[in-house]
């Protein structure tokens, strides 16, 4: 097994997250398995403190980006469905939201690796919405 790659080298450390912002979650399949699927992906290839990085990706409005420029831009535009609800409501519930890669981007940490706990983020996250700025991927 190679050696996971440390999410530390790209993380934006300057970034404080304003709780009210909206995070919006790709429109993947927004169910347990769609989930877990994403977070073994991360798990596989990234490190937190020397330990697998157990996420999901996401975007936060951050200065210069709102919901609508998030749903449109390059990473969610050929996605037909989101989720969406504010930042502290997933600081709430005990997530960690860790600025990662590129703004918008951040990593939803999950504590472990299970079922339950994609199912705790599926019930912070609400409701799955049509994207209105969808458009189909080109072959």
């Amino acid at each position: 097994m190679s050696a996971l790659e440390p999410i530390e080298e790209h993380l934006r450390a300057a970034e404080v997250l304003d709780p009210n912002a909206a995070l919006v979650i790709r429109g993947w399949p927004l169910t347990v398995d769609g989930l877990l699927r994403n977070a073994d992906a991360t798990r596989r290839r990234y490190s937190l403190a020397d330990e697998p990085l157990v996420a999901i990706s996401a975007e936060v409005t951050t200065p210069g980006w709102d919901v609508e420029s998030i749903l449109s831009g390059s990473r969610l535009r050929t996605r037909r469905s989101y989720a969406s609800t504010l930042a502290h409501e997933v600081t709430a519930a005990g997530f960690r939201l860790l600025p990662s890669f590129s703004a918008p981007h951040y990593s939803i940490v999950l504590d472990i690796y299970t079922e339950d706990e994609a199912q705790r983020l599926i019930a912070v996250l609400g409701d799955v919405r049509p994207n209105p700025y969808h458009v189909r991927r080109e072959s």
